[in-house]
């Protein structure tokens, strides 16, 4: 059980790393389905593990880092994301 809960906290870890730099170059943008389906199953990831290893605070974290991940999931799938700019 212990190498399957560090292969997922491995896995979460390069979702999430995949998505800022693939953000940070341009690659994908934070209205890109892609990028926040990164973030979302890279943040259950973390939470799975960090409850393995009863980190609380950092459980806390991820499971709020993938709310809001689904939340943006959900509105770009639906059309209504929107760009800062377009205020």
């Amino acid at each position: 059980m212990s190498v399957l809960i560090e292969a997922i906290g491995w896995g979460g870890a390069s979702l999430i790393l995949s998505a800022y730099v693939a953000n940070s170059n341009g690659w994908l943008n934070r209205q890109d389905w892609r990028y926040q389906l990164l973030n979302l199953v890279g943040a259950c990831s973390f939470v799975l593990y960090t409850a393995a290893h009863s980190t609380w605070a950092t459980m806390t974290l991820n499971g709020i880092w993938a709310c809001v991940a689904a939340v943006a999931l959900v509105r770009i799938v639906r059309g209504g994301g929107r760009n800062v700019s377009e205020k």
